[in-house]
């Protein structure tokens, strides 16, 4: 048989290779790779160099996984920062806005007896009672809170917010004239009023209590409370 040139086997090598070339050049080429070592290498190193990217493949399959894997978490762990943050900043806002209530809008405040002067105490034709409250430390008193315990003794608290807010004209509940119906009052919680206090059970300034005698209003307080 003609000696089949180098040249030629190499160009049939890939075809040899894929095992997709005939019988009979296979033969042809297993003839001459038993006697021709430069182009057995060549073999050799054509299924290495297929072997390799197969490899890499393989390798490059996995990092793309673990890439992947590690996509997913960064996005799973960005979205849960995510709605952290929104929470924190939920709760910091309510915080903030809550603080500000807190401090200039929710009347929590007791103001001390010492700061409050209580005068010309005297009884309506109708029986109700009025009082003259006077708060001296030139701040805004916001509102009246009316609490009984079961000992019969009803307390007027004045209450305003942590932050006061200074006292001015027209006066509201800082300064002037209220009044108090016993009977209203002892009807609504279904209990004998014994004593009125103007404060809070430990700290206040009595009113009235039960059996005290009371001077009559004058005409000027009586046509103050006229709500007829």
């Amino acid at each position: 048989m003609k000696k089949i040139s180098c040249n030629i086997i190499k160009d049939m090598l890939p075809l040899y290779h894929d095992n997709v070339c005939s019988g009979e050049t296979r033969k042809m080429v297993d003839e001459h790779l038993k006697e021709c070592g430069s182009c057995k290498k060549e073999l050799d190193r054509m299924s290495l160099d297929m072997n390799i990217p197969k490899k890499e493949f393989e390798k490059n399959k996995i990092d793309s996984n673990v890439i992947k894997s590690m996509s997913k978490l960064w996005k799973r762990s960005k979205f849960k920062s995510f709605i952290k943050g929104v929470i924190i900043s939920a709760l910091s806002i309510s915080l903030i806005v809550l603080g500000y209530f807190g401090l200039f809008h929710w009347n929590i405040t007791t103001v001390p007896t010492e700061m409050v002067e209580i005068k010309n105490v005297s009884e309506l034709k109708d029986g109700k009672i009025v009082y003259d409250a006077e708060l001296t430390d030139g701040y805004r008193l916001n509102r009246l809170k009316y609490d009984m315990d079961k000992e019969g003794n009803f307390f007027i608290t004045p209450l305003r917010p942590i932050i006061k807010e200074e006292s001015q004209p027209p006066y509201t509940l800082e300064k002037g004239y209220d009044f108090i119906d016993i009977k209203d009052q002892e009807i609504s919680r279904n209990e004998e009023i014994k004593k009125i206090y103007y404060g809070t059970p430990k700290d206040n300034i009595l009113i009235w209590e039960k059996g005290m005698e009371l001077p009559k209003a004058s005409e000027e307080i009586e046509n103050m409370f006229n709500f007829k």
